[in-house]
């Protein structure tokens, strides 16, 4: 009976109203993305501190950090047993999804659901939700740079999907060149650019497909134990693939790694370890 009513008064709203009930279902809905962003920074930061901790490599600063957040981590481990992303991940699909209901034209409601399906890898959807977002106004920039984001990103997958593991995917070159599960006979491997891949979602916490100053700054704490400096990170952007306004796309960062380990394997090497990964590319859980 409750439903009922519900849509009985909804469906007497003016078109003003329906829109302005859309707008709100939206804020709740970027609430919920923010808890997710929210809880991804406090993984990240929590494993990066265990890397750091682990590989010795800023131990001082560690033990800083430890102690300093002794107390908030009691506060969070109090909350961690109501925190489910699944069940968020839903509860923001059902108020885009109630925005769109509302209102067919809320192009933030169409954004906001690409980004969530963009989040489950369903790039099926995320296409469809776009072109849909494109047709209420062409001129969005946000919708050309989402578009731009899923054609990068389904490119990468669709190239080494069905290869295998050690198989060359990208040729630098210089076919003497040969370093074990990263580079062989001159060519990139699968298995690289998948840890790449690994790496880069896990500090691209927006999900933008690119990383910006703050995420790059947190990329490299972790893996030097300190941040870049303002310069440092401009030249770096400068020199690889990047977005005018994003930062670093995966194109980038990909070529940072393989001139770097061009270079000097033992930095690419030393870096891998940081993150987690044994010398065969492994995850070490």
């Amino acid at each position: 009976m409750t439903d009922q009513i519900t849509t009985t008064t909804t469906n007497n709203l003016s078109e003003e109203d329906r829109e302005l009930k859309a707008i709100e279902y939206c804020e709740d809905a970027n609430k919920l993305i923010k808890q997710l962003k929210d809880r991804e920074d406090k993984n990240i930061l929590d494993e990066t501190a265990t890397n750091l901790s682990q590989t010795n490599i800023d131990e001082n600063k560690n033990t800083i950090n430890t102690d300093d957040n002794d107390d908030d981590d009691d506060d969070d481990d109090d909350g961690d047993d109501d925190f489910n992303e699944n069940e968020i991940i839903e509860k923001v699909t059902e108020l885009f999804s109630k925005a769109i209901e509302m209102d067919s034209e809320c192009i933030d409601a169409y954004l906001g659901l690409a980004y969530v399906k963009g989040m489950q890898r369903n790039y099926e959807s995320v296409s469809e939700l776009l072109e849909k977002a494109n047709k209420i106004d062409p001129s969005d920039e946000r919708v050309n740079i989402m578009k731009q984001t899923l054609e990068q990103e389904s490119l990468t997958l669709d190239e080494v999907d069905s290869v295998p593991d050690l198989e060359p995917v990208m040729d630098i070159g210089a076919p003497n060149i040969n370093i074990p599960f990263i580079i062989i006979n001159g060519g990139v491997t699968k298995k690289f650019i998948t840890v790449l891949r690994e790496i880069f979602d896990r500090f691209d916490r927006n999900k933008d497909n690119c990383l910006n100053r703050l995420e790059m700054k947190s990329y490299s704490k972790a893996v030097n134990g300190q941040e870049l400096d303002l310069e440092s990170l401009q030249t770096m952007l400068n020199g690889y693939d990047s977005h005018p306004r994003n930062g670093l796309t995966f194109t980038g960062f990909v070529e940072l790694y393989v001139n770097q380990t061009i270079e000097d394997s033992s930095e690419t090497l030393k870096d891998l370890k940081t993150l987690g990964y044994d010398s065969e590319l492994k995850l070490i859980k």
